[in-house]
């Protein structure tokens, strides 16, 4: 009897470390650690790992407006990253015309064992708005939209 409630906490315990894989991975390019969010490693390095790139999966979008002037405005995206090893890897902001496009990419070690939950995930990423005329902006996020309006031309005037 007392070794079946070894057994079993051991398995437990087996189970726990197991689910507990802490997978951060860190890309080396060329001796140093990559802080630029670039994800192609440079030729002629002895990579030994490979990773699987991808844009996260978002599933709201909110345009917050700070109270200032000039009006300085933050994207709020919300969403799951597919398990517990895939991390966010880089955020770009482009715009054409009245549009911000955001695309918020992942990274993951391709041969990792990783805890197959989905990982929830919030991401704020400012927008440059500074100079921008009074209008309707639209901002999409990985496929998600939203909009908000500027009142007034966003630029300081340099009237004293």
């Amino acid at each position: 009897m007392r070794s079946n409630y070894l057994l079993i906490l051991l398995l437990i315990t087996m189970a726990i470390v197991i689910s507990g894989c802490s997978c951060q991975p860190t890309i080396v390019y060329n001796g140093s650690e990559n802080t630029s969010g670039n994800q192609t490693p440079s030729p002629g390095v002895n990579n030994d790992e490979e990773f699987i790139t991808g844009v996260a999966s978002v599933s709201n979008v909110q345009v917050l407006i700070l109270e200032s002037f000039p009006v300085q405005v933050n994207v709020e995206a919300t969403g799951y990253l597919p398990d517990g090893c895939t991390t966010i890897a880089n955020v770009t902001t482009t715009k054409d015309g009245n549009t911000f496009y955001v695309e918020i990419g992942t990274i993951r070690p391709r041969d990792a064992l990783c805890t197959q939950a989905l990982v929830p995930f919030t991401k704020s990423v400012p927008l440059d708005v500074y100079g921008l005329e009074k209008g309707v902006y639209n901002v999409d996020v990985n496929g998600k939209t939203a909009s908000f309006e500027l009142s007034v031309d966003n630029i300081l005037s340099d009237k004293s």
